[in-house]
């Protein structure tokens, strides 16, 4: 609990709560009174009250985009029922930041299938590569196997030049 007069100090610490709403009754007079008196604290409470108003604004477009695209989503994915389906068409036709969310997000969908695809390829890619260069070294392992043993076996050698 407050107690008597206040000053600049003891304000700077009740002032978030008294912003927003989280003292006694009583204590909330005390302050209003300082405040009213005191225009260098009044000028702190009016930037603070300014900077979480502003604040609250930004939430609220947050909440707002984040709740367009949770709804665009499900619309693209099929995953709403048919009333939500009807509401966000309508948004869709009606709202321009619907329409450029649901373009964006089917971009977006677009280029995951894309990159998806790729990958496959990419794999398909690498496996045969792994396979071919597989061979190679079998190739490579038998002819220089066959440099050894040629010399020792002369029939081996003319037979072998036939196919080198």
């Amino acid at each position: 609990m407050l107690k008597g007069n206040l000053n600049c100090s003891e304000i700077n610490k009740y002032l978030i709560r008294y912003i927003n709403f989280d003292l006694k009754r009583s204590d909330m007079a005390r302050v209003a009174i300082h405040l009213r008196n005191c225009p260098k604290c009044m000028e702190k409470y009016s930037v603070i009250l300014k900077r979480k108003n502003e604040l609250r604004k930004v939430f609220i477009e947050i909440e707002k985009k984040l709740r367009m695209q949770n709804e665009i989503s499900s619309y693209i994915d099929n995953e709403c029922d048919k009333e939500s389906k009807f509401i966000t068409e309508a948004m869709i036709i009606c709202d321009e930041d619907y329409k450029n969310e649901l373009n964006l997000m089917n971009l977006i969908k677009e280029k995951i299938e894309r990159t998806k695809e790729e990958i496959i390829n990419n794999k398909k890619t690498n496996y045969t590569q792994k396979i071919l260069a597989k061979e190679r070294r079998k190739k490579f392992e038998r002819i220089k196997f066959l440099k050894k043993i040629i010399p020792l076996f002369p029939r081996l050698r003319r037979e072998f030049a036939k196919f080198v």
